[in-house]
């Protein structure tokens, strides 16, 4: 659920005006990885349809749970929208039917974290009672005591408010219908700038328009229809559309150049390198020992013996040249301080975009997520490597000539 939110989310009219003229934009982006517009664009659009498709295949396993034979074919009807066989006419983006769902869905993602918070809290202060028993702190158990009962009446609150006391009818059928209006408009948002994705049409006379279900059997509110906006009978492969490759799709992180940092597979070392530099730049701290061979080792080899030979040519100019230290320290300020501005921001996305995928860090805040374009995998390899090399080589200058008995360099 907090998937498709954030994804929904991402959509708006202000993110993607944001997209285009603030992240495709920035610096950092442009230097690194492209100013191509139709590229960055085409990036984005793969990232987030993989996105929708992880959570379509969720949505599909939660399907098969359901008691509507409609919300069981599920897979059915996702495989035929991405074939262009869908009815947008009632798929707006942001209507008060979708927001509402929206909403709904941030309350039930919202209100299931605190359930599980509650129940972590009544194991703890159970553990903690019996560690008081065996000390024999019986003054202690009254309040062990009420507050156990009051995080119990807690839990009970927020399982019947949270997806615990929910039917997965009802859940799935959110979900899908937020799954169908986030496919329409990724199609209507990115088609000007991406051939392969499906023509969406508003107007299809195969379909009837979404409905309120009447029938008192189903699930309160509003009961989105699959088959009044897509087959879901069969699934239709000879069509005119061009198919939207999921594989393809999946592929994405693999699919970087042979030119760039995320086909090396140093993407995540380079954002920690360049973010440690960083933090030793703006700190008035001398750097250790430890953390300056830290800092090295971190480096592959190539990049070793190129800093190496760049300091070496710095620390002979030194030796013929010993009046305005001070002044070169100034001028190596000056400069990283404006590579920082631009570098910095792709390597703290890299590491973001990595957090934001890892399960164990993960939280519930359903926002627009950081978007592999924004990174450095996609960062051309050689203008990367220059830049990390020209920023460690100008943050032992500074030290050195700033205090040399107190600072050393960074190798």
């Amino acid at each position: 659920m907090v998937r498709l939110v954030a994804l929904y989310k991402s959509l708006s009219d202000d993110e993607f005006h944001r997209l285009r003229n603030g992240i495709m934009k920035s610096p950092g982006v442009v230097t690194l990885n492209s100013d191509d517009e139709t590229y960055l664009l085409s990036l984005a659009c793969e990232e987030m349809l993989e996105n929708l498709d992880q959570a379509a295949a969720i949505v599909s396993r939660l399907g098969k749970k359901c008691i509507d034979v409609e919300l069981n074919r599920f897979d059915i009807a996702y495989h035929n929208m991405k074939q262009g066989i869908i009815d947008a006419r009632t798929l707006d983006f942001n209507t008060e039917n979708v927001v509402k769902t929206i909403d709904q869905m941030e309350k039930y993602a919202y209100s299931t974290s605190v359930l599980y918070a509650s129940l972590v809290g009544v194991d703890e202060m159970e553990i903690s009672k019996r560690k008081k028993w065996r000390r024999n702190s019986g003054s202690k158990f009254d309040y062990f005591n009420e507050e156990i009962s009051s995080r119990r009446k807690q839990v009970l609150h927020f399982r019947k408010i949270s997806l615990w006391n929910q039917t997965f009818d009802k859940i799935v059928t959110l979900m899908a219908q937020v799954v169908a209006v986030i496919f329409v408009r990724i199609c209507t948002v990115f088609e000007p700038f991406v051939s392969s994705l499906p023509c969406i049409t508003t107007k299809n006379r195969n379909f009837n328009r979404l409905h309120y279900n009447s029938n008192p059997k189903s699930p309160k509110g509003v009961t989105f229809r699959l088959s009044s906006i897509t087959k879901i009978d069969k699934f239709i492969t000879k069509i005119r559309y061009m198919d939207v490759n999921t594989e393809k799709n999946q592929m994405l992180v693999q699919s970087a150049p042979e030119n760039t940092v995320g086909a090396a597979g140093l993407a995540l070392r380079y954002a920690n390198v360049i973010i440690m530099a960083e933090a030793y730049f703006y700190s008035s701290k001398m750097i250790t020992n430890d953390a300056r061979e830290y800092m090295f080792e971190m480096l592959p080899m190539n990049l070793k013996q190129m800093l190496r030979g760049k300091l070496k040519s710095h620390w002979h100019k030194d030796a013929e040249a010993r009046e305005g230290q001070q002044g070169v320290a100034e001028g190596w300020k000056a400069a990283l301080e404006e590579i920082f501005e631009w570098l910095a921001p792709v390597a703290h996305d890299t590491l973001q975009w990595q957090q934001e995928r890892n399960l164990e860090q993960r939280n519930l805040d359903a926002k627009p997520t950081v978007l592999l374009l924004q990174t450095l995998h996609f960062s051309d390899l050689e203008r990367t490597e220059t830049a990390i090399v020209e920023i460690l080589v100008g943050l032992s200058c500074i030290y050195r000539y700033e205090n040399r008995g107190k600072r050393g360099g960074i190798c």
